[in-house]
């Protein structure tokens, strides 16, 4: 050490190791200096990926609550979704509503069949008289099957639908208007017409 006041750098702490140790504490330097580096840079790294992992989880949080409000539970939405099907039931009976009287006469001349949910499936008698409804536009086979299930089997059937009728069924298939959009009553009494 020099008298001058200048002192050599790490003088303080070399002056209470032994002469060997100062060398190899002088080669592990960069590795401390690496060492800090590394953690500090895995800490940046690792707090990055905590606010990503935080901020899915809120963004998750945040859509379920606008899915599923706070409330009743379950059944907040219900009283909104019950206007909505009310509101289509009355917009298919009024498109059905307007039924000229041709029309009128020729269903009352026609036998109706009654729509009963869960007839017992086809028998060899029914599978006789059944129509192949898949030629309507819009049933494809799987529709058959319910439709049979229901109780329907002939285009006759569907021709003499009223408007409550095409409404029920178009409510126990969760159709929406598909029904009058596709004018089965039409095509099955063409159908029915032309066998």
């Amino acid at each position: 050490m020099t008298d001058n006041g200048n002192k050599q750098l790490g003088a303080d702490w070399a002056a209470l190791m032994p002469k060997q140790v100062i060398p190899a504490a002088n080669l592990l330097t960069p590795q401390f200096g690496a060492a800090a580096a590394v953690s500090v840079l895995g800490l940046g790294i690792a707090s990055q990926l905590w606010g990503l992992w935080a901020g899915a989880i809120a963004g998750a949080l945040d859509a379920h609550t606008k899915l599923n409000p706070v409330g009743n539970g379950e059944n907040a939405a219900v009283p909104q979704i019950t206007g909505d099907v009310d509101a289509l039931k009355t917009i298919i009976r009024k498109k059905a509503a307007p039924i000229s009287p041709k029309t009128v006469d020729a269903q009352a001349t026609q036998v109706k069949a009654p729509i009963v949910p869960n007839v017992r499936p086809e028998t060899a008698e029914t599978a006789k008289k059944s129509d192949d409804l898949k030629r309507i536009s819009g049933v494809g086979p799987k529709l058959v099957s319910v439709l049979n299930n229901m109780g329907v089997h002939t285009f006759a059937q569907i021709a003499a639908w009223t408007a409550d009728d095409i409404a029920k069924v178009d409510d126990r298939l969760k159709f929406g208007g598909r029904i009058l959009r596709d004018d089965w009553v039409g095509q099955a009494r063409a159908l029915a017409g032309g066998k």
